[in-house]
């Protein structure tokens, strides 16, 4: 990991050599010399990186180059507090600091960092000499691999190929994926079929496809069947001619004389030639590299056999790649079930295949952090079979599982193949991750801030520093590390999670390289004395007196929040703070330390009751995050237009009444000041008041991805649509009128001189009085998400909608038409319906060809409607249908029309019919409708 702690020094160099000459002094000679330094050694860190697990000597050279590399950051970043924060100061203020310095003073304050920095820089020399550097760096590029299981010449055990025999006993939960498998194995016809199964490491796709190879149906079904474990092979090249040995051994004939001297294009004609006419059976295990599979692909015959190649791979692209010339055949492995994982883990643990009673509250907690990883439940197994069935050992045992298992290494070590696989900058962002606590959701927008923020992200030619981060998001998810927990009703990531005991290793990980040092209110955080970032889970029995935490970057809290005695100890001893995340701590001002930050990036009050943000705001002339979700903050100073360099600013609070039920105005918003257009970087603005100035001034940030507005008048509806249509990139657009008698004025076209439309909005929130659907709406070919709240349409709206080519989610709310009608063939990729307070609706029609894709429907508080919508029953791919706060009469007809028809009633397909019923009482019951037509009484 040193090579990322250079790399992102080197970043901090050469801006300062570019944007930060005039305050380097007599130092930028100095810093030309390391940064010279530091580059010749990328190219050995960025091969060393994987190899310090195996191989001390590197280990100790790159440790010593990441704390060298850690303490040059140090002093730059004390340098520019001291130097950099008077700017942003008026004129005269500039020139008498320019005056001052060439003070005595401020000329000992460089010649002591000068000194320092070339301290610093001989301490570097030493070590490159010290370690025969770059005889090393040579030698480990010149035996450079392919695989990262072939990354050092010294072999290292990682228990995978453990899968190949499994006894019968830790083999659980494959019946189903294995008979998927065979229909597709044993359908395969003439030509060339691929079949991916894909899945994080521990899954059990091995295990899988073994049984499958072996079963005896796939025996005789092929002629030729054909093993390789692509990544025991250090390169492309010796996996090709151990493949080639493979298949003349599979006829017991000898591999063609001179293998080794055959170029790579050589021994794919082979191959191809080889296979050409044969009925094979080839299983490709563990693939890791694109690269690889391109090398395979062109050597297996299109034409003139009948192939069936399997890949195990824990990299989706991978497998989706490798599938998409044939039949799409990506098997994605799950997790056991956890009626199966109990299964598994009874069986390894206690002959009985059961477990006693006053082991079993810890044999639950245990499996809980194992989610269904047939890998761990074995380890772990494996592990409690040979202690003592006590409640006080395995308790002992549960709550130090982490330790437990770094002691047993066979999971830390498959864990540690997929980490090492991951360049530098990806390491640093996975091991980040440790900051969520245990079980917590990973936040999407949170994660890409916070990874800005840190410097982790590195800027790409035509993207911005978010989309890069987004990259990096997408690349985590394909290799299987993180997993989508949470998405929008439209189909949008809104959070991931990362398994229990993966998160207990890059923990392990990040505390080793000093990425990240959690703190859960245990164990005091300060036994590593220059801890760089600090996730503080529990800060109950925190203190500080006695540590040095004048090296921290960032603190960041969740589940509790900080006191601000505390916060300000933080504060005023972390002087070089680039994060600072005080979420949900009990404080209603901002101590005036935080404004002495000169490095901060990133601020966060959210869940706080922050009431007023002051004018010394100003000074925090880096910062590009300020998050005051949920705090009493109604208006931002106008200094708060001296940060030129915020992207995001999120100042509002929701106030919900209901679970579905949302007041008029439920939005609080912030007044801006007059120049907000002058923030040219923002990307996120929420949710600001409409006024003749800022409806204009909106027009200048043209790269918002996210706006809000609330409070708009209907005389400034034709300025905010001249503004809107300069807002190419913006993705997510909210729009509020002042009162709910106030019309939404939106009825203009979008068009201007230098408008391109709105080609990536994708969410449109309008909450107001409108009448009809404005005109340019029908023309957003990416809108997946509508929202139309307290509208008063008066017709029905679905005419102008049903042509929407990715609408996918529609909430209609306090309208006055009263027909609904779904046209033939219209809304094909809707999936989601919301209709609520339709006062006035009185009868709902799908037409036969329309809304096709439509998977759940709620209704909620229509007053008048008699029953559910005719032609609802042609809706097949339906499988939620929810109805709340109905009259009785409807109700009661659903209900009666069940238990009269049974299975043949019109909505017998739909497996989930639900109702909530308002009771007099105010409480609210949920009753699906099974349990309505079991019930003896009427059902309301």
């Amino acid at each position: 990991m040193a090579d990322g702690a250079v790399s992102f020094l080197l970043q901090q160099l050469t801006a300062l050599l570019h944007d930060e000459l005039n305050l380097l002094g007599g130092l930028e000679q100095e810093v030309q010399s390391i940064k010279h330094e530091l580059e010749a050694l990328r190219v050995f860190l960025e091969v060393a990186d994987g190899k310090e697990e195996t191989d001390t000597s590197i280990k100790g050279c790159v440790d010593q180059i990441r704390e060298i590399s850690f303490e040059l950051q140090d002093v730059l970043d004390k340098y520019l507090l001291r130097f950099g924060r008077r700017r942003g100061t008026n004129g005269f203020v500039r020139f008498l600091n320019k005056v001052g310095d060439y003070s005595f003073k401020n000329l000992k304050a460089r010649r002591q960092i000068a000194s320092e920095i070339k301290t610093l820089n001989s301490r570097l020399e030493k070590v490159v000499k010290s370690q025969q550097i770059y005889r090393d760096m040579h030698s480990i590029i010149d035996h450079g691999s392919s695989s990262p299981v072939a990354e050092t010449n010294e072999y290292v055990y990682d228990g995978r190929g453990d899968a190949l025999f499994l006894k019968e006993e830790d083999v659980v939960g494959i019946e189903k994926p294995k008979k998927d498998l065979l229909e597709w194995i044993l359908s395969t016809g003439s030509g060339l079929d691929v079949i991916s199964v894909v899945g994080m490491g521990g899954l059990g796709k091995t295990t899988l496809v073994k049984k499958v190879y072996d079963d005896e149906n796939v025996k005789t079904y092929f002629d030729r069947h054909v093993w390789i474990a692509v990544s025991d092979y250090k390169n492309d090249k010796h996996f090709l001619e151990n493949l080639i040995k493979k298949l003349a051994g599979e006829i017991k004939e000898s591999h063609p004389q001179g293998l080794n001297d055959m170029s790579i294009d050589e021994m794919r004609d082979f191959i191809r030639v080889f296979l050409k006419g044969k009925k094979f059976i080839l299983v490709l295990d563990d693939i890791w590299r694109h690269t690889t599979w391109e090398v395979i692909k062109f050597a297996l015959p299109r034409k003139g056999a009948h192939g069936c190649v399997i890949i195990t791979t824990r990299h989706n692209n991978i497998g989706n790649e490798a599938c998409s010339e044939t039949n799409d055949h990506v098997y994605d492995l799950k997790p056991l079930s956890e009626k199966k994982s109990k299964e598994l883990f009874f069986k390894k643990v206690f002959k009985q295949n059961s477990c006693p009673d006053h082991l079993m509250q810890f044999a639950e907690s245990i499996l809980k952090r194992c989610k269904g990883l047939p890998l761990a439940i074995i380890v772990i197994g494996g592990l409690l079979a040979t202690k003592e069935s006590r409640a006080e050992v395995w308790d002992l045992f549960n709550r130090s599982l982490g330790s437990e298992l770094e002691g047993d290494k066979r999971l830390w070590r498959l864990f540690s193949v997929s980490y090492n696989d991951l360049p530098y900058y990806l390491k640093y962002c996975f091991s980040y991750l440790s900051i969520f606590p245990e079980g917590g959701l990973l936040e999407k927008e949170k994660m890409l801030r916070l990874w800005t923020a840190e410097g982790f992200v590195q800027l790409k030619q035509n993207l911005n520093l978010e989309e890069v981060a987004a990259v990096y998001l997408n690349e985590l998810c394909s290799r299987g590390l993180i997993q989508v927990a949470e998405k929008h009703a439209d189909g949008r990531v809104r959070g991931f999670r990362i398994h229990d005991l993966l998160r207990d290793y890059i923990t392990s990980k990040s505390r080793e390289h000093n990425i990240v040092t959690v703190y859960n209110g245990q164990q005091e955080p300060w036994s590593n004395h220059k801890i760089r970032r600090l996730a503080i889970q529990n800060s109950i029995h925190l203190s500080i007196e006695a540590s040095n935490v004048e090296h921290l970057r960032s603190l960041i809290l969740s589940n509790g929040g900080m006191e601000m005695r505390l916060i300000k100890e933080f504060v005023t001893r972390c002087r070089l703070l680039k994060v600072l995340d005080l979420r949900g701590s009990p404080i209603e001002s901002i101590p005036d330390e935080v404004f002495k930050l000169y490095h901060l990036n990133y601020l966060c009050f959210r869940n706080t009751m922050i009431k007023v943000i002051p004018k010394s705001i100003k000074y925090l002339q880096k910062l590009e995050t300020l998050d005051l979700k949920n705090t009493e903050v109604s208006q931002l100073p106008k200094e708060i237009l001296k940060l030129r360099r915020l992207r995001h600013i999120l100042v509002y609070k929701y106030k919900v009444d209901d679970w579905y039920i949302v007041s008029f105005g439920h939005m609080q918003s912030f007044r801006a000041p007059c120049n907000i257009g002058s923030l040219q970087y923002l990307q996120k603005l929420c949710f600001v008041d409409a006024d003749e100035v800022t409806v204009r001034e909106i027009g200048k940030l043209t790269e918002l991805r996210r706006l809000g507005i609330a409070k708009l008048r209907s005389e400034h509806g034709n300025a905010l649509c001249s503004s809107i249509a300069n807002l190419t990139r913006l993705q997510s657009l909210t729009i509020g009128s002042s009162e709910e008698s106030e019309k939404l004025d939106l009825d203009y076209s979008l068009s201007s001189s230098s408008s391109q439309g709105l080609p990536f909005l994708r969410a449109l929130f309008l909450s107001g009085y409108m009448e009809k659907v404005p005109q340019w709406i029908p023309s957003l070919q990416g809108l997946s998400t509508l929202h139309l709240r307290w509208s008063k349409l008066r017709l029905d709206p679905l005419s102008c909608l049903q042509d929407l080519p990715s609408l996918t989610y529609l909430l209609i709310q306090d309208a006055y038409f009263e027909r609904l009608s779904f046209q033939a063939h219209g809304f094909k990729k809707l999936k989601v319906i919301r209709l609520y307070d339709l006062q006035f609706m009185k009868w709902m029609k799908v037409e036969e060809g329309s809304i096709p894709s439509l998977q759940k429907w709620e209704v909620c508080n229509c007053q008048i409607l008699t029953e559910p919508p005719q032609g609802i029953e042609q809706l097949k791919n339906l499988k939620k249908l929810s109805f709340h706060d109905m009259p009785e009469e409807f109700v009661n007809m659903l209900v009666e029309e069940r238990r009269s028809q049974g299975d043949t009633w019109r909505l017998a397909h739909v497996p989930h019919i639900y109702f909530s019923i308002k009771r007099n009482n105010g409480f609210r019951e949920y009753l699906s409708l099974d349990e309505m037509c079991e019930s003896d009484s009427d059902a309301v």
